[in-house]
């Protein structure tokens, strides 16, 4: 079994999702709080992919390393990657909120009210985003064949498989909700998007967290 991992392939796998992450977080460095020129929903995608990339290579190692090896500590790495990043979702949601919050106050607070939300948030650079979208979805792609390419191990995973849709689904649903509406309308529905993203995020971490107790416990005891 130990044999059958085609390191190159998984390799390919883990660069390819790490350029993904660079690239949501390339987009966020480049966004200008001022206009929103990306928004938040491209930003907001590294808490799903960085999870994602965390699994992969903590399975990788598993089946690199003897499980009397990494069992016990996988368990604890586990639990503690997944608090941190349940806490981070949980705070990153409340701000996407806010940040609805504060564009949909402003727009319907005719006149004045309207043309600060006009200044503010309606130059979304919604050809920019979707370049990037497409080259996130692309880059997604590629890693998912290269890591059922490299072990079937990995697609017998049905945790890993559906966490795996997630992050496809997440840019499917910002990129559809960056085109629902008419462009100076974008930041508000980007805006959602980043809340759905956060929310599936603060999902899977909770989930992984509650996987890995009794791993902890056994550690432990």
């Amino acid at each position: 079994m130990l044999d059958t991992l085609r390191k190159p392939l998984f390799l390919a796998a883990l660069i390819l999702m790490t350029v993904t992450i660079l690239v949501e977080l390339g987009s966020g460095l480049v966004r200008n709080l001022a206009n929103a020129k990306i928004g938040l929903g491209i930003p907001y995608s590294p808490l799903l992919d960085a999870l994602l990339l965390f699994v992969v290579l903590l399975m990788g190692i598993g089946l690199l390393l003897p499980e009397r090896l990494t069992g016990r500590i996988q368990g604890v790495v586990t639990l503690i990657v997944s608090v941190v990043l349940a806490v981070l979702s949980f705070i990153l949601i409340l701000a996407a909120v806010a940040a609805l919050i504060e564009m949909v106050t402003l727009l319907v607070a005719v006149p004045f009210g309207t043309i600060v939300y006009l200044i503010l948030f309606a130059s979304f650079n919604r050809a920019g985003a979707a370049v990037a979208l497409g080259l996130i979805m692309t880059l997604k792609i590629a890693f998912a064949a290269c890591l059922v390419l490299a072990h079937q191990r990995f697609l017998q995973n049905k945790g890993l498989v559906l966490l795996i849709l997630t992050s496809l689904v997440a840019t499917i649903v910002i990129g559809y909700l960056q085109g629902l509406v008419p462009a100076f309308l974008v930041s508000i529905t980007d805006a959602i998007a980043a809340i759905v993203v956060g929310i599936l995020a603060l999902l899977w971490a909770i989930w992984f967290a509650l996987r890995s107790i009794p791993a902890v416990v056994s550690a432990v005891a």
